[in-house]
């Protein structure tokens, strides 16, 4: 799977217009921070699922479904929900109103409910505060999830992830094959950028959660890139991997959107691939190995972390990150 979205983006990475890639920057990021100091989060939190059983991976299986769009727009609040008194916004917002519904003893994990998901029933599952951008669409999402696992996985996202038989790149390609709302690409008269990230992501948060055992023992996430947000490039433009040219630069830190498979959007993405995989050749050539999946976390972490003069993450309305 790695090679192929690699192939597909290689027209943009080849020939960029808004986002250079700082090759030095790349070999100093693994210099200066060994890959031995880089490790996996387990997803282990009191707000995360608690609870030691296999349904953990539904649990990932289904905060992958919606997945996306946490920031506020410009002059609203920024949505966030009360967890036993703990003020939780982001993705820690939805995994943490999940984990609520699911301790209140909604059925979120079945099909059959999430099959007939509506807007006000979704509504009191993500009750809090502010905008969650998309919002309706999330239940749409929802709706037509539930219905193709009744239709063709038992009702479960367990037969869903059987199905894959123990394979990232097959889970991956499931979701993205069977749902729309995971087929992750643009399309352009050159043909298809591929970017697939919620797919590959919930592949990799079940191996993470369950570290490489059980239903997570996936033999191949070595085949996966990183996950392409908008918090992945601010981080990698705080490092100085990734360079915004001055046009870019400016619509991203004065909050502009920046429209879904424009050029300039497929550009911070593809560069976030292509830097992130020009780091892991790097650290191979220091006799280390070090995964998309774990660079991912490492750079998604990383972005969560408050520095000086940081810049902001480009806005994009869109179901895909």
């Amino acid at each position: 799977m790695k090679d192929r979205i690699l192939a597909s983006l290689g027209p943009v990475l080849d020939r960029p217009l808004h986002v250079d890639i700082d090759a030095g920057q790349a070999r100093d990021f693994c210099r200066e921070r060994p890959a031995e100091g880089i490790t996996l989060p387990d997803w282990r939190k009191d707000f995360i699922y608690p609870w030691d059983d296999g349904r953990a991976a539904d649990y990932f299986l289904l905060f992958n479904c919606v997945n996306f769009a946490f920031w506020a727009r410009p002059g609203t609040v920024k949505w966030a929900i009360d967890y036993k008194g703990r003020r939780l916004d982001g993705a820690y917002g939805l995994m943490g109103a999940f984990t609520r519904a699911i301790e209140e003893g909604v059925p979120l994990l079945d099909g059959k409910f999430l099959a007939g998901m509506t807007v006000e029933t979704l509504g009191r599952i993500l009750r809090g505060e502010g905008e969650l951008v998309l919002f309706r669409e999330r239940a749409e999402i929802l709706r037509g999830v539930g219905a193709g696992l009744v239709a063709r996985h038992g009702g479960s996202f367990s037969g869903l992830l059987a199905k894959a038989g123990g394979s990232a790149v097959a889970l991956a390609r499931l979701l993205v094959s069977e749902f729309p709302s995971f087929n992750d690409v643009c399309r352009t008269d050159g043909g298809e950028l591929l970017f697939y990230k919620r797919a590959q992501l919930a592949a990799a948060m079940i191996c993470q959660r369950f570290q490489g055992k059980g239903p997570g023992a996936f033999r191949d996430t070595d085949r996966l890139t990183v996950f392409a947000d908008y918090k992945l490039p601010q981080a990698l433009r705080r490092l100085g991997v990734i360079r915004y040219r001055p046009g870019l630069a400016a619509a991203v830190d004065s909050r502009t959107l920046i429209p879904p498979c424009s050029r300039e959007e497929v550009e911070i993405r593809a560069s976030t691939i292509g830097a992130c995989d020009m780091i892991q050749r790097e650290y191979a050539a220091r006799g280390r190995r070090v995964d998309s999946v774990t660079l991912d976390a490492f750079l998604w972490l990383l972005a969560h972390e408050k520095a000086e003069g940081e810049k902001p993450y480009h806005l994009t309305e869109t179901i895909f990150y």
